[in-house]
């Protein structure tokens, strides 16, 4: 069974509380053999858990670091991110400002197109109601030569 530093401390408490007092002198009597082994069983223990506490130093030491490179990649990625929807943002004002010239445009010509079509029908049908005229001018003439 492993022994740790806190069970060989309990032992030695026990032992001093179970030790004889001397009378009058206020002092302690302890088995002296005892103490040495458990003192030299302390030695023993005592670099075993400094290396596990060092060991779970080193660990926590890591995942801080690790942490730390997990929160510092997330803020590379969001920045990054940012600048992508920035970017997008940019070019998507743009291409509505594009649309709208293109439309605009567009709707500039497409009035200038119905004018000039309105302007060519006009001229068309004046041409044609002159011709007209002149036709039915000349029936007239056939009809009152006639009379």
């Amino acid at each position: 069974m492993r022994m740790d530093l806190q069970y060989l401390i309990d032992r030695l408490e026990t032992m001093v509380r179970a030790g004889r007092r001397v009378p009058g002198l206020n002092r302690l009597m302890l088995d002296e053999q005892e103490l040495i082994d458990l003192i030299d069983q302390m030695r023993t223990v005592l670099p075993e858990e400094i290396r596990y506490a060092k060991h779970v130093l080193r660990e926590k030491e890591q995942i801080l670091s690790d942490a730390q490179a997990q929160a510092d990649e997330i803020l590379r990625t969001a920045r990054q991110q940012a600048e992508v929807l920035i970017e997008r943002e940019g070019l998507l004002k743009q291409a509505r400002a594009q649309a709208e010239d293109i439309k605009r445009e567009a709707q500039e010509e497409a009035e200038r197109v119905q004018v000039g079509a309105d302007n060519y029908v006009r001229q068309v049908l004046t041409d044609l109601s002159e011709s007209l005229q002149r036709q039915l001018a000349s029936i007239n003439k056939g009809l009152d030569s006639l009379k």
